[in-house]
């Protein structure tokens, strides 16, 4: 394409042979675009050079970015020469980065349910906890009650008790 005398008025080399330019990319993307992608959407050619490792460098000034038909785009790639076909087998696409956490994690077959189940127990025990707790802390203020009478003077005692959820006070004596 950046060679074919018929789209070197929309697409050519810098004059140094390091980058290309395209020019008049409304008129680019109708007329070149579709005969060698399976589309005519310039931001879809960028995205894809973008893939691969080519840069943009701004030609435009910032004043003048007014659409993307009226500006100019210039790309590179260090293994993209003029006269150096021998360097386009090097250009290859980029890998998907995984997300570092999970690099070099491998989930095995059955791993996930496994987690699942695993943490349906731990609730189901969690909650078995919580219940014991309550009727225990029931039963200590109902003892605390018995002292209350038993003790001489009738002296107050205030207890705590709970888990969890709430927290219950209750008066003896």
């Amino acid at each position: 394409m950046i060679n074919d005398p018929k789209s070197a008025q929309f697409i050519s080399w810098t004059e140094l042979g390091t980058s290309f330019v395209v020019s008049n990319v409304g008129e680019f993307s109708r007329s070149i675009l579709g005969s060698h992608f399976k589309h005519n959407n310039f931001s879809s050619f960028v995205r894809q050079l973008n893939m691969y490792g080519f840069h943009k460098i701004n030609r435009t000034p910032r004043a003048q970015r007014t659409s993307t038909d009226a500006q100019t785009w210039e790309f590179s790639h260090h293994k993209f020469l003029r006269g150096r076909p021998d360097l386009l087998d090097e250009i290859k696409r980029k890998a998907l980065e995984p997300d570092p956490a999970v690099k070099h994690r491998v989930e095995l077959p059955g791993e996930l349910a496994a987690m699942r189940e695993e943490g349906a127990r731990r609730e189901r025990e969690i909650a078995e906890v919580r219940a014991r707790c309550e009727r225990l802390g029931s039963v200590v203020g109902v003892l605390w009650e018995a002292v209350g009478k038993v003790v001489p003077g009738g002296g107050e005692c205030w207890f705590g008790f709970g888990f969890g959820r709430g927290f219950g006070l209750c008066r003896v004596g």
